[in-house]
């Protein structure tokens, strides 16, 4: 999802696997409590959310669902960690936030305070973003970072990493 930043991004890369919103959601915790009334369930302790490659750790999550559908969920966490394949042979999309909120209907993840994306092993060694929010609209593969408006917020960082250029042969001129 990374190796996008953002001119890749805008020229169409895919965050997750195709077939991952076709999968079901998984979700364990150390508690669960379910209130029909609200619309809600509420999960804490050691989540662990999987949906196909998507993989969510989180301290506690909270799925809205209207009508036994799902609107959204917020992941809490010291950060929430997110990792997702973008596509198979392709390294690890990785977000990290105390707060992240996806829709499905939309397709809209947003990363809150402290938030950094960046694909690959390492956020150090890989290209990546920072802000206090990131937005990525999956379903058309536009990212937005920052918050303009709010004032004392955290500018937008943007890390490139140079290209492995493989090295030149030696000349074997006498």
């Amino acid at each position: 999802m990374l190796s996008f930043l953002w001119l890749s991004l805008a020229g169409g890369g895919a965050l997750a696997l195709e077939s991952d919103s076709s999968q079901p959601i998984n979700i364990e915790a150390d508690a669960a409590t379910y209130d029909e009334a609200k619309g809600e369930t509420i999960y804490t302790g050691n989540v662990h959310t999987t949906q196909g490659s998507l993989d969510v750790l989180a301290d506690k999550m909270i799925v809205y669902q209207k009508s036994g559908k799902t609107e959204k969920i917020v992941a809490f966490g010291k950060p929430a960690k997110l990792k997702q394949t973008p596509e198979p042979g392709k390294p690890d999309w990785h977000g990290l936030g105390q707060r992240a909120e996806y829709f499905p209907d939309t397709g809209i993840l947003i990363l809150y305070d402290n938030a950094l994306a960046w694909q690959g092993e390492k956020a150090d060694t890989s290209d990546r973003v920072a802000s206090d929010r990131i937005e990525y609209d999956s379903r058309n593969s536009v990212m937005k970072a920052g918050t303009p408006s709010a004032a004392g917020s955290r500018r937008v960082h943007v890390t490139l990493q140079p290209e492995n250029k493989p090295a030149k042969p030696a000349s074997s001129n006498p």
